[in-house]
């Protein structure tokens, strides 16, 4: 499908954006896990990210969206990790109290690829490789 966000403009560009919570080994999206996917989904719609796919998973959230080209996708990304982050925070306590001791919740660190598919293997050694 090709967007036309801005009305003078029509774009088909797809980001597969990627990032890590700074704790893999503690499963912290047991309970707040449908509320993560929630939360990015109206992240993305407030700010007119088209949303193909979304998971969550214990190791790493994986989002293929379209977004207007003249929104950076590191600027996507920051947004979404920054104010998920937020949101997550404010509906489980519990998980403030935690990652408070680690500073953050997300990695520093995120991985952005264009197209329809990512390679297999630089998201395994993204996932697996903290110096990546």
């Amino acid at each position: 499908m090709i967007s036309d966000l801005s009305g003078d403009c029509r774009f088909f560009v797809k980001y597969h954006l990627i990032w890590r919570p700074k704790l893999t080994a503690v499963d912290i999206f047991g309970p707040a896990q449908s509320a993560l996917k929630e939360i990015l989904l109206a992240l993305c719609s407030k700010y007119r990210y088209e949303v193909y796919s979304l998971e969550v998973h214990p190791t790493h959230i994986h989002i293929l969206l379209s977004a207007d080209p003249s929104v950076a996708p590191g600027d996507v990304i920051r947004t979404l990790k920054s104010l998920s982050a937020v949101s997550l925070f404010q509906q489980f306590p519990a998980l403030r109290s935690f990652y408070g001791r680690q500073g953050s919740l997300w990695e520093k660190r995120y991985l952005i690829s264009t197209g329809e598919s990512i390679d297999a293997i630089m998201l395994r050694e993204f996932l697996e490789n903290l110096d990546f």
